[in-house]
């Protein structure tokens, strides 16, 4: 394993206890200058490597599609860049124009532990603080604060790279899905707080699920509704 971590980390909440802004001060910062695709990107193939307590964001009122990019449409799995763990990090797009996704988690064992997920919102189309459409699985989320306007959380959406290839082996266990109702009457496109399109051998346990409306959808909790 690579281990890249804060030099703070004894002043960050101990393992199992989730981070949330007021610890980004000892925190790195990995941040997207205007112009720049995400803060991290994986080749193919990369693996092992878990990045504890870091402040992932774009430059002030930069608006990123992806802010950290796991997976680059590799068209195997063997491809895929597989073990990539963050724990106790803080991701977060910008206030003002928001971004598109935290996280795309299309890699082979991923993990999203402890972490605070926020501000991610667009205009006219789907946002997620986590998405995957192109891993195999297993996915560990467990313990995180998740916003999204669109969905918090979504599995599918697009046809995967790889042929047939369903996310498989999800645990989403112990964290918190929330919609600020700031949001309500805004033009951020709102549609539900966790939704399936593509996914099987699914755990969902012991989450809390808070605040939504109809908006861009009727505006579901919970939607499963298989499709690309």
């Amino acid at each position: 394993w690579i281990y890249i971590r804060s030099s703070n980390y004894a002043s960050l909440p101990a393992p199992g206890n989730r981070v949330g802004p007021a610890d980004a001060a000892n925190m790195p910062k990995i941040v997207v200058s205007p112009g720049g695709a995400s803060a991290l990107n994986t080749q193919s193939g990369a693996h092992h490597y878990r990045l504890i307590g870091i402040e992932f964001r774009p430059a002030a009122g930069y608006f990123v599609n992806n802010l950290i990019s796991i997976g680059s449409s590799e068209t195997t799995v063997a491809a895929l860049p597989n073990n990539i763990f963050f724990d106790r990090c803080y991701i977060h797009g910008d206030p003002a124009v928001g971004g598109r996704r935290g996280i795309a988690m299309n890699g082979a064992a991923v993990a999203i532990i402890d972490s605070y997920v926020s501000d991610f919102k667009e205009i006219g189309a789907d946002s997620q603080a986590l998405w995957s459409g192109n891993s195999p699985g297993p996915l560990k989320i467990a313990n995180n604060y998740l916003e999204g306007a669109a969905e918090n959380v979504m599995f599918g959406g697009a046809d995967p790279s790889i042929t047939s290839l369903v996310p498989s082996d999800i645990e989403i266990r112990g964290n918190y899905f929330f919609k600020p109702l700031a949001w309500i009457g805004t033009s951020w496109t709102v549609k539900n707080l966790l939704e399936f399109k593509n996914a099987r051998r699914v755990l969902v346990e012991g989450n809390r699920f808070e605040n939504n409306w109809p908006s861009a959808q009727s505006g579901f909790a919970i939607l499963v509704t298989p499709r690309n």
